[in-house]
């Protein structure tokens, strides 16, 4: 299919093409995608693209002329070629030549069009677009407002054109002609956006310069708002009734936030993180992030509907491609005869969070996690640190029922590190000692992994091609979990030789220590998702073991480091000592002064690039960095460590097996 970004591409045989009218449907006519029955409240602005966000009607003619002026022919009258507008281009030109669309002056006009949108128009996308769109896109996204696009240009072509007007980062969903049966002024389009993003007409507005778009938005039951700027006139405009009429995109956006405003009942950060609708994972064993996103974002001082946004969009659609899935009934019943069957099993998470629900009502807080996670600590590392992560992040933020959901996630995916193997090393702690500290104890592994890596590699690769004894089928799917897994239950001496700080410093001085330590470690590979979970996880550990009693802090210490190796074993390499020693060398007595404007103004940014991106991980990232680099007064390390993002990762090839639940 030939596709251009400014005028229609051949439209498919006997399909409306992009600006054809077709038969308006009442809305209760229609069927409604999957997910537009859902009860999210995203609030939702949909737009027209041409002559709404972009005066494509403008482009158009220009490129026309530029086309018919290197056919050697005269242009035509602009008003002849904006009645042309939703044509195909052989059509379009047929009429303006006057001839039939397979006469060869046909082909030469798409041709010649062609080469002038990518030569003329598109360099010059940004000029095209109308006064105050940019800053009303990014004002309505600053208010929690999830900005969409549904178009009657085909997707490709409305990909081409917002990317060159600087407008695609702003907009979360594009539905084009092609991505539906019916384009507009039928309401699947909307619909089909509601759908994706679960959210409710009534939470929507759509906003256009024709009247297909107003009456696709009567149709699939939205507010509306017609601006006069673009195609049809007011009058054609007001015939069809829209909610509001804007003359200027600026009063188009106070007309949004007029009919969405963010009032009582959009939630809360609270009630985000007290929402029990959705399962802890998704697609098997892949975690449901998106309540340690919250966490980071509210911390780092995002708009609350901001954030709603982003864990509305998340819901949606997760950086994965996949949704989240529901919340799953009880299967049976726990309590405290019975908890420990289960444990790392992966069965009833529902049943988990109800027993320890019962149980916070009996003891409070305080006395469940000093009742339960002593015997889940060294299980730590299940799920890819994720339940950890889950609880000590809920501590942090103060919520009971995400807490719950931790000490739940931390039972249902339990994944021993063993610590009964440990033993003390045996050095002695001396300034200068190799087991001085975290670091010195790393970088004294890191010399062994030196000189016995070509042994210790493939031994790790044997291991991890093996099976495991009580290890759940589903971790097999997981790749990076089941090599984890698989480590933890075999193990290796030197992940069980317990430094000596671990048992004679205070436990305090020992994260700040280890705290550094995974940062210079990320460091080494910036974006490495396990050694970034290794920080987050941290972040974590620290806020747990503070709810312990004393002689269990040392030993949330112990497992921390004996999880972490366990992880980075599993890799089959190890950072050089070398690396290690040079990166940590950079930044050991580095410090910035954290009354400088300058990195204020760099933490903003970080934030600012946190809000933007799908994949949580990164916010997550810039929380933890952020409150290291104010705790240890301004230590440079994690303002540098803070910027660098990491990405998804692909699925392995097992995912295409279905999951073992």
């Amino acid at each position: 299919m030939t596709t251009t970004s400014l005028h229609t591409a051949p439209a498919p045989h006997n399909a409306p093409t992009q600006d054809t009218p077709t038969q308006d449907a009442p809305a209760q006519t229609v069927p409604v995608p999957a997910g537009t029955e859902d009860t999210g409240t995203a609030r939702v602005a949909m737009f027209d693209l041409d002559g709404t966000l972009v005066d494509s009607p403008r482009a158009i003619v220009e490129t026309f002329d530029a086309a018919f002026w290197a056919m050697g022919l005269a242009p035509r009258d602009p008003a002849d070629i904006r009645a042309t507008i939703g044509l195909p281009l052989e059509q379009a030109f047929g009429k303006l030549l006057g001839v039939p669309q397979d006469d060869p002056s046909v082909a030469e006009g798409v041709a010649r069009y062609q080469e002038a949108f990518r030569t003329v128009i598109l360099p010059r996308a940004r000029s095209l677009v109308f006064p105050g769109v940019p800053e009303g896109l990014a004002e309505l996204r600053r208010r929690g407002i999830v900005v969409t696009v549904a178009t009657s240009k085909f997707h490709a072509s409305a990909e081409a054109l917002l990317t060159a007007a600087g407008l695609r980062d702003h907009i979360t969903e594009l539905v084009g002609a092609d991505d539906v049966t019916h384009p507009k002024p039928h309401p699947e389009s909307g619909l089909l956006i509601l759908g994706r993003l679960g959210a409710r007409p009534e939470h929507a507005v759509m906003v256009g310069d024709t009247t297909h778009d107003l009456n696709m938005a009567a149709a699939a039951g939205l507010a509306s708002v017609a601006v006069t700027y673009g195609v049809h006139e007011r009058a054609e405009l007001e015939s069809v009734s829209p909610t509001h009429v804007a003359d200027t995109f600026a009063q188009a956006v106070e007309q949004i936030l007029t009919v969405l405003p963010a009032d009582g009942d959009a939630r809360t950060v609270e009630s985000l993180l007290d929402d029990s609708t959705y399962h802890i994972e998704f697609n098997g064993h892949l975690t449901n992030h998106i309540k340690h996103a919250v966490v980071a974002l509210s911390g780092l001082g995002v708009d609350p509907a901001r954030i709603r946004a982003y864990h509305d969009n998340y819901i949606a659609l997760t950086p994965y491609g996949c949704r989240v899935e529901p919340a799953r009934s009880p299967q049976r019943v726990i309590d405290d005869s019975n908890w420990l069957e289960l444990l790392g099993r992966r069965q009833d998470f529902a049943a988990y969070c109800a027993f320890f629900d019962r149980r916070e009502r009996e003891l409070g807080m305080a006395g469940l996690l000093r009742e339960y996670v002593p015997r889940l600590l060294p299980g730590w590392v299940g799920a890819l640190q994720h339940a950890t992560i889950h609880l000590g992040w809920a501590l942090d933020a103060g919520n009971r029922r995400m807490a719950i959901e931790g000490i739940a996630y931390l039972a249902f995916a339990y994944v021993d590190c063993h610590p009964e193997r440990a033993r003390p090393s045996g050095a002695p702690v001396t300034a200068g000692s190799l087991t001085a500290g975290p670091r010195d104890s790393m970088l004294e592994i890191a010399r062994h992994w030196e000189e016995n890596g070509a042994r210790l590699g493939p031994w790790v690769e044997d291991l991890v091609g093996g099976t495991g004894d009580g290890i759940h089928p589903e971790l097999m799917r997981s790749g990076l979990q089941y090599r984890i897994a698989r480590m933890l239950g075999e193990g290796h001496p030197l992940m069980y030789e317990t430094p000596s700080w671990v048992d004679t410093q205070d436990p305090d001085a020992s994260w700040e220590q280890l705290a550094h330590l995974v940062t210079v470690l990320y460091l080494t590979e910036p974006g490495d998702f396990l050694l970034l979970h290794l920080v987050t996880a941290l972040h974590a550990m620290r806020h747990i073991a503070d709810a312990l009693p004393a002689e269990e802090q040392r030993r949330a210490v112990a497992c921390y480091w004996t999880g972490i190796l366990g992880v980075l074993f599993s890799r089959g390499h190890f950072v050089t000592p070398s690396k290690l020693t040079a990166i940590d060398g950079l930044f050991d007595s580095a410090m910035d002064d954290q009354d400088d404007p300058r990195w204020a103004r760099e933490w903003d940014w970080h934030i600012a690039r946190a809000v933007e991106e799908e994949e949580e991980h990164n916010a997550k990232l810039v929380y933890v960095m952020r409150e290291l680099w104010r705790r240890s007064g301004g230590r440079s390390v994690y303002r540098v460590a803070a910027g660098q993002f990491t990405t998804t990762p692909e699925l392995p090839h097992t995912f295409e097996q279905p999951p073992v639940d």
